[in-house]
């Protein structure tokens, strides 16, 4: 009996040796600088350990090899190329973009299928591939046009408003804050009320679910990462469906999708129109069961509703993020924050002390450079997967690429190079003056991405944070805090690369 036990386990790890191991080798054998695998998972040890978050992994491995154009590796058993060649990185992301139109390969999009509120994951715009993902992006684009926006800056005042009286609160009583509790709560609100029609109020509820339950969306645990790793083993992902296993943080997941059915089902009763995404969701649903003149079916609700519940809970994070390390970097260079102040105030002394309009704020031309400094000191996401959707040559080169391949752009990597960025370690603004900017390739900015699997809410998010940035530097001054860990480092339970410790300050009214 217990012989056996022990071959079935012994057979077992064998074939997983085998299938993790099976393409090693692969890059060093078309000539390929290559990040050597190890099993059991491959050119890092991290992806499995979470010793350190993949951000500075991506760092790490561009440094050592940015003089060579691609760059071979291996996740877990995958065979993955970096592109460090700002052409490359424009040929696939733009030029051959017929190639490489997935964000991911077979694997990943199957390891976000599980039960039945794991297919949130799996059915949303990010994971979706080819004519699935563009019926998706089409769908939703419109909500990110100029006109709606527009429209849609006096509910993010109203949220400005709210968290200016936060500030004024925190500003009398001399408290030291986590940024990220304040900037968070903005991002969240202003993303809810514009996009879905409610908002959460989280400033003044002090023990708002919204906020409860949006924070551990993207946190990660052993438990989590173990039961995810085993969807990347043969037969795990079927044997995850067949049980019905959820575990994509799936008491979040829920709480916000009943959130989003409840709007719609309220909108289609009361009749209530606010051209919103709740109103183009609804509209799109009203013949769903319906045949199209071209024969495909029209999306269902399920796939609609996934798709704004990522972008929720996505927007929520990364702008808050993003305001997070804004105030962070501001505190710590006093002399950029008092020009950045001296350009809002300007804009508000011309509309009379009042919030300047749309287009006076997405114009300032220094807290527009103050922003994008921001995103390339530490941009959210370090690295971009492609995945490749029918076979390819890289152009230049003998490298053959097979469908289901996988390429990665080196985002936090490229930022940091001094080749493109001087003194790339000092926050330095003047990084995206016209000059800077005229002198190297607009691929070397990646912090929405780039080509037309590019940030969907890039626009917005950059509205709520010039609107945010505005309201709180005409009002107060930004100052550091002791409780700042001394050394900034991205937290590897973050699927983001939040830093450890979190971003502390404080703020004074002026």
């Amino acid at each position: 009996m217990w012989i056996e036990i022990l071959l079935f386990f012994a057979a077992c790890f064998l074939l997983l040796y085998r299938y993790i191991t099976k393409s090693f080798g692969r890059w060093e054998k078309e000539g390929i600088p290559t990040l050597p695998g190890t099993f059991p998972y491959g050119s890092h040890a991290e992806i499995l350990t979470q010793s350190r978050h993949m951000n500075d992994v991506f760092k790490e491995d561009y440094e050592k090899l940015k003089d060579s154009p691609v760059v071979g590796a291996y996740m877990l058993g995958k065979p993955v190329l970096y592109i460090n060649d700002m052409e490359l990185i424009k040929t696939i992301m733009v030029k051959d973009f017929n190639h490489f139109m997935d964000r991911d390969d077979s694997n990943m999009t199957n390891a976000m299928a599980g039960g039945d509120i794991d297919k949130y994951w799996h059915t949303q715009m990010t994971t979706l591939s080819g004519e699935a993902w563009k019926e998706v992006r089409s769908t939703f684009t419109p909500i990110f046009t100029s006109g709606k926006m527009k429209a849609m800056m006096q509910f993010i005042t109203e949220v400005g408003n709210s968290m200016v009286k936060e500030l004024e609160r925190l500003a009398d009583a001399e408290e030291d804050f986590e940024f990220k509790s304040v900037t968070g709560k903005f991002s969240l609100d202003s993303i809810a009320t514009c996009a879905f029609g409610f908002n959460p109020n989280s400033y003044e509820d002090k023990d708002n679910s919204f906020v409860k339950n949006a924070a551990p969306i993207f946190q990660s645990d052993s438990m989590f990462d173990m039961l995810l790793f085993t969807r990347f083993i043969p037969l795990g992902s079927w044997i995850h469906k067949k049980l019905g296993l959820n575990i994509m943080r799936p008491k979040q997941t829920k709480f916000f999708v009943d959130i989003i059915r409840q709007a719609l089902k309220h909108r289609r009763e009361s009749g209530e129109k606010r051209n919103d995404l709740i109103d183009m969701m609804i509209e799109c649903m009203k013949n769903q069961d319906e045949s199209r003149s071209d024969g495909k079916k029209q999306m269902d609700e399920d796939t609609l509703i996934s798709t704004a519940f990522v972008m929720l809970v996505a927007g929520y994070d990364t702008t808050g993020m993003t305001l997070s390390y804004l105030a962070f970097y501001l505190s710590t260079n006093p002399e950029v924050q008092a020009k950045l102040q001296v350009e809002i105030d300007e804009a508000f002394a011309e509309n009379d002390g009042k919030l300047p309009d749309y287009n006076t704020i997405l114009s300032l031309p220094y807290l527009d450079m103050v922003i994008q400094e921001t995103l390339r000191f530490v941009s959210p996401i370090g690295g971009l997967t492609r995945a490749c959707t029918k076979p390819y040559t890289i152009p230049g080169t003998n490298i053959h690429l097979k469908e289901d391949d996988v390429v990665i752009i080196p985002i936090s990597g490229i930022h940091q190079d001094p080749n493109y960025y001087p003194n790339p370690e000092k926050f330095n603004p003047e990084n995206f003056s016209k000059e800077a900017k005229a002198s190297r390739s607009p691929y070397t900015f990646q912090a929405f991405g780039q080509g037309p699997r590019g940030c969907i809410g890039m626009r917005f998010a950059m509205l709520e944070v010039k609107l945010a940035a505005c309201e709180i530097l005409n009002k107060f001054t930004i100052l550091p805090s002791a409780k700042t860990p001394e050394k900034q480092i991205c937290d590897p339970g973050h699927d983001l690369g939040y830093f450890l410790g979190g971003l502390w300050g404080k703020v004074q009214r002026r």
